[in-house]
């Protein structure tokens, strides 16, 4: 089981980086199914704002090519 938010930082959708939440074992795998639609939504809500920190760290580091904007997220 996981829960993934895709970013893409620029206009150009490049670069792509993929935030997961993953189980890695029985007990963390029942405990993501064992999630409402609500739960898992406030754990992507969590993921995208992980997200726009990591991208505040790249703004400020060049990391990229490009201007950095909103980003788009996908589960």
């Amino acid at each position: 089981m996981d829960i993934t938010r895709d970013l893409f930082p620029t206009d150009e959708r490049s670069p792509y980086f993929t935030l997961t939440l993953a189980s890695r074992d029985i007990e963390s795998h029942n405990a993501l199914t064992r999630l409402s639609g609500a739960e898992r939504e406030r754990i992507g809500e969590a993921l995208t704002a992980a997200a726009a920190a990591i991208l505040e760290v790249l703004r400020r580091s060049g990391g990229s090519s490009g201007s950095y904007t909103s980003y788009g997220c996908g589960t």
